[in-house]
């Protein structure tokens, strides 16, 4: 069995990311372990926060950086889905028997992505405020668009869905102050439901039990539609996996299972803060019942 250690670095492991047991007395699932992975912003303290949040839920955890990393990507740009096979090939070998996914916003992207093309490693997806397609490549912190996909899978372009507005500072700036919170959705409104065949994510490819959580305020991108999106479509396809949507009605692009420093720009948590803490009491609740079952 391969040695255990905790930190993780592209230029040693082949992956950047962190591990986070359980505790022992709390642990009820030794065997199994979830890959945590952030959003646009690629923070990767934000999946560490969240990875440690669940270990001491009694979930086993390894906080995954795939982009805004050191020797990775600076970007969301051509980020390599190959991070995720190293992660859960490194898990394998020191004993685990069964590896999920948890991703947020783009991170729901890459995980859906990675559990197509690596469906004999992970068993179990969960897509929090999903999109059903791949996206343009991007920098966030700067609002610039780049021509070629935000994935990559062997050093070339997994197929993407162009944008066909122009993503411009002021324009994100002019949208943010008009709906007072950050507000993208204007990238998104005119692409969903007329995505090219070859841009979805074919997310009937996945051998894993899929569980979407979406809000229907999310003011960054139509998740809720996205997720019902991909529930038609494994329905369709005859998916023999598990498959879930938990739509949130006052629910924003957060719908994740603990606090994280975004909470006070965005309308929805600021709104209705009990429904935002009822939610993340669910989620949570949700996510131990599906891996104690799993």
């Amino acid at each position: 069995m391969t040695e255990k250690k905790a930190n993780f670095t592209i230029k040693e492991d082949g992956f950047h990311g962190e591990l986070c047991e359980s505790k022992e007395e709390q642990n009820q699932n030794p065997n199994k372990i979830i890959i945590i992975c952030s959003g646009s912003d690629g923070d990767f303290e934000s999946s560490k926060k969240c990875s440690k949040y669940l270990s001491e839920q009694g979930i086993n955890t390894l906080a995954l950086g795939y982009f805004n990393i050191p020797d990775g990507p600076k970007n969301l740009n051509k980020v390599p889905i190959e991070f995720i096979e190293k992660a859960a090939n490194y898990l394998k070998s020191i004993g685990y028997e069964k590896i999920g996914l948890w991703g947020i916003s783009m991170g729901s992207i890459y995980v859906l992505l990675s559990a197509c093309y690596f469906p004999d490693l992970i068993s179990l997806v969960i897509a929090a405020s999903p999109c059903y397609f791949v996206v343009q490549a991007m920098d966030s912190k700067k609002d610039i668009l780049f021509d070629a996909s935000a994935y990559s899978y062997k050093g070339k372009d997994i197929p993407y869905e162009p944008y066909t507005v122009k993503m411009s500072l002021f324009k994100c700036l002019f949208e943010s102050i008009k709906h007072f919170e950050p507000n993208f959705s204007f990238l998104y409104n005119d692409l969903m439901g007329n995505v090219s065949e070859e841009h979805i994510i074919p997310v009937e490819k996945m051998k894993a039990q899929v569980l979407l959580f979406s809000g229907k305020l999310d003011s960054i991108w139509p998740s809720t539609q996205s997720g019902e999106i991909i529930m038609e479509r494994l329905k369709e396809k005859n998916y023999q996996y598990p498959y879930e949507h938990i739509i949130c009605e006052y629910g924003g692009h957060l719908m994740t299972p603990c606090t994280t420093k975004l909470d006070k720009l965005m309308k929805a948590n600021r709104k209705y803060p009990k429904e935002t803490d009822q939610y993340r009491k669910e989620h949570l609740e949700k996510l131990i019942k599906t891996i104690n079952e799993w």
